[in-house]
């Protein structure tokens, strides 16, 4: 098996390289020879089918897409290359299914003008397919494409015309009219479903300008913009990228009723190469439900607010389950003051993360109406959360959320209702408004010491304190020292702010750094050291563990930190970790040349990999570590069971198979090794790597130039390869070697090899077996 996977591997490589110098015939010949080796391997398929493409052999490209469909069915690569060819084909029929399929999938992985390309090639094959129209309807409104976004969806009215569905036809161009108010030919084309008058169906044109109404006028392209919802604050934003959803999810079920017949017969949705339709639509609603949610959406159109929510919680009713519905629901019922069904709804909408933040600050002013202070404060904080986490750089979103964990919980301990009620308000004040996002980022800027390498604060860190305006103006003092190189000044200005908020670590964490940056390395490390104790005592692990990280990166030889990071980690459950800094810490004593303790360390973390069940890699790391210990201790045989530890876990490690080979040399264990020489050479033969074969027994000759039988593998491997000379000198050599040892019948059985070999000199060769058998 393994040599059919390094082969399937070598022939694709070949074939990539020519692929890359654009002999697809070449390519093709190495691509079908690798699937030989592996038939359903889904990169060889797509990789001969688009060789084949390039040779212009459509008819049997299409043939290894196919199958990479079949084997590999949620990529999106073989269904856009069958689309492709088949619309090359001729095939008109054929082209919609896999271009369908493709668009889905390549949506779902955010290639968006992949996606839209598939799209318009389905509309290029059928010009009034409903289906392709709707999708890439709302992928150009998503997009912000508003011009592209109106032309599909007056398509879509064209068609739900020709259907005799005018409501649904109007219900398009009105949303189009959402869209783009301005737009003359959506105002047009309403004037003329209202008149009665037929538009004229789809045609299929180029990729860029398709409209329904006035060809001959050109249109203007749109290039995708940020979101209006940009400028509004997160109520705001959330309401109408709801309603838009809403609206959307219409479209949708309107259009999947309409073309049940395209997308459900099992006759008519099979394609001439057994392809099944495309479920562009998947998210089905039970018809009653869908009934109230279409009437909800004329209410809104009609501004009828009321009357559309109570369409939308009879939907609910009847099983319709959307973080839009919930959202809108538990917004349109707080301000009607049915505050607790405004919360039962509210706190479905927050698992959706499109809606999370507004609604954990609908849910705070609901409940804090209520009277539910405490509650209202921590959902304040919760929707702080996630608005601070969407400002930060990705790798630290994460670690942003958890800071947040803290401050909630010394919230919930809060008892003061004044504190509790000016929380509220500054975060009220904080995320309310227009531009929240650059509110927001200015005030983390206010409160943050520019100085490198420390990674963004919450906001909730200084809200939270009672002290925060005066900690603002003493971190603008900070940093304005900090800026012209003062940092004397910024630390007396850092000594002065902690009278007044002794408590605030994020101050005292920045003068740990402040003290770094003037080279006070011992300070430093003590100041670091009492921040994480503190962070710890607190419960605040997470805060501690990065306190700590960030000594040790500035004292890597501080045993003590290193030892409580372990230790917190332990404590945390993050097991992989402990056993890195474990890993870490046996590498430090190893540098102090303290070779005992440095074992000690790598043989607890190797006990912690193993009852955590650590990746394979991690156990084998370490097993090295400590067999490279016993190396240097001389303990051989101590290092030959920990090499044949790492066999037993990772079997395929050549480095520990010649380590093993080598000590069992050492240690004289000739029988063994002489086993695990013939199973390591086996291998490398199968593998066909001839020349590492010569090179190791070359090396493992050198060092042991008495064992005789390294020396007839190495004799039988110049034989193999016709190396006559080579092989002579290693059978006269083996035979000096038997002679010394006093074995004449061995010593006449190399010269016997020599002959088989017809030396120049055989006469010699064959006197001197003469010589040995008569002295017997």
């Amino acid at each position: 098996m393994l040599e059919s996977q390094n082969r399937f591997k070598d022939e694709m490589n070949q074939g990539h390289t020519a692929a890359w110098d654009q002999d697809w015939q070449k390519a093709a010949d190495h691509y079908r020879q690798a699937l030989e080796y592996a038939p359903d391997d889904p990169i060889g398929l797509v990789s001969l089918g688009l060789a084949l493409y390039e040779l212009d052999l459509y008819d049997e490209s299409i043939k290894y897409y196919l199958r990479a469909i079949e084997v590999s069915p949620d990529d999106p690569l073989a269904f856009d290359k069958v689309s492709q060819l088949n619309e090359m084909l001729g095939q008109s029929q054929d082209v919609i299914s896999p271009g369908l399929f493709a668009s889905e999938l390549y949506l779902k992985q955010g290639n968006v003008s992949k996606s839209i390309e598939c799209l318009v090639r389905v509309i290029r094959a059928e010009p009034e397919n409903l289906p392709a129209h709707s999708r890439l309807a709302l992928i150009y409104e998503r997009t912000g494409r508003k011009q592209q976004c109106v032309t599909e969806f007056l398509m879509v009215a064209s068609l739900f015309q020709h259907k005799d569905d005018i409501s649904a036809a109007k219900q398009a161009v009105e949303h189009a009219l959402e869209i783009l108010p301005e737009s003359r030919e959506a105002n047009e084309v309403l004037s003329l479903i209202a008149s009665g008058q037929i538009l004229p169906k789809p045609v299929s044109v180029g990729l860029e300008r398709r409209q329904v109404l006035i060809p001959e006028e050109e249109s203007e392209i749109e290039t995708i913009s940020e979101p209006a919802g940009s400028e509004l604050d997160p109520l705001a934003e959330a309401h109408q990228a709801a309603i838009s959803a809403l609206a959307n999810l219409v479209f949708e079920q309107n259009s999947n009723g309409r073309e049940s017949d395209y997308l459900e017969d099992p006759v008519r949705s099979q394609s001439s190469s057994g392809m099944p339709a495309s479920p562009l639509f998947k998210t089905q609603i039970d018809p009653q439900a869908f009934s109230h949610l279409r009437q909800a959406m004329n209410f809104w159109s009609q501004d009828s607010k009321g009357a559309a929510a109570d369409e939308i919680e009879k939907a609910v009713d009847f099983g319709l389950d959307d973080a839009a519905a919930y959202f809108v629901l538990g917004a349109m019922r707080s301000k009607e003051d049915r505050l607790e069904s405004a919360i039962r709804y509210l706190q479905h909408a927050v698992e959706e993360p499109d809606y999370a933040l507004a609604a954990r600050l609908l849910i705070a002013r609901t409940m804090r109406f209520m009277d539910r202070l405490s509650e209202a404060a921590t959902n304040y904080l919760e929707a702080l959360r996630l608005a601070d986490a969407q400002l930060v750089p990705d790798d630290q979103t994460a670690d942003m959320l958890r800071m947040y964990t803290p401050i909630i919980e010394a919230e919930v301990k809060q008892t003061d209702f004044l504190v509790k009620n000016r929380l509220c308000d500054m975060i009220e004040d904080l995320l309310i408004r227009p531009g929240w996002q650059t509110y927001l980022m200015q005030a983390r800027g206010d409160f943050q010491i520019d100085i490198e390498g420390v990674s963004a604060m919450p906001v909730g860190e200084l809200i939270s304190n009672p002290q925060g305006n005066r900690i603002v103006e003493s971190v603008r003092q900070i940093n304005q020292y900090a800026r012209s190189s003062h940092l004397r000044s910024a630390m007396e200005e850092a000594y002065f702010a902690i009278q007044f908020a002794p408590s605030y670590l994020p101050l005292h964490t920045y003068m740990g750094e402040l003290l770094l940056k003037q080279d006070h390395l011992p300070e430093a490390i003590e100041k670091f050291g009492a921040i994480a104790k503190t962070y710890r005592a607190r419960g605040e692990s997470q805060h501690a563990v990065k306190i700590l990280q960030r000594l040790i990166k500035a004292a890597p030889m501080d045993l003590n930190a290193r030892n409580q990071l372990i230790s917190l980690q332990e404590e945390m459950g993050h097991y992989d970790e402990a056993v890195e800094e474990k890993v870490n810490l046996a590498g430090v004593y190893y540098n102090l040349a303290d070779l005992p303790r440095a074992r000690e360390v790598y043989f607890d973390a190797f006990k912690i990999a193993q009852n955590s069940g650590a990746d394979r890699d991690l156990k084998v790391k370490i097993l090295y570590h400590l067999a490279d210990i016993e190396l240097q201790s001389l303990n051989w045989k101590h290092a030959e069971e920990i090499y044949s530890q790492i066999q037993s876990i990772k079997p395929d490690d050549h480095q520990a198979t010649e380590k093993l080979i080598e000590l069992r040399l050492r240690l004289g264990q000739d029988q063994q090794a002489q086993s695990e020489i013939n199973d390591y050479l086996s291998f490398m033969e199968v593998t066909g790597d001839d020349q590492s074969i010569q090179s190791y027994l070359d090396k493992l000759v050198g060092e042991y130039p008495d064992r005789i039988y390294l020396r007839q593998k190495k004799a039988e491997l110049h034989k193999k390869y016709g190396q006559t000379d080579q092989a002579i000198q290693e059978y006269d050599r083996i035979g000096e070697l038997l002679l010394d040892a006093g074995d004449r019948p061995g010593a006449v059985d190399a010269i016997e090899n020599i002959l088989a070999l017809d030396p120049p000199n055989k006469n010699q060769y064959q006197e001197l077996i003469k010589d040995l058998s008569a002295e017997e």
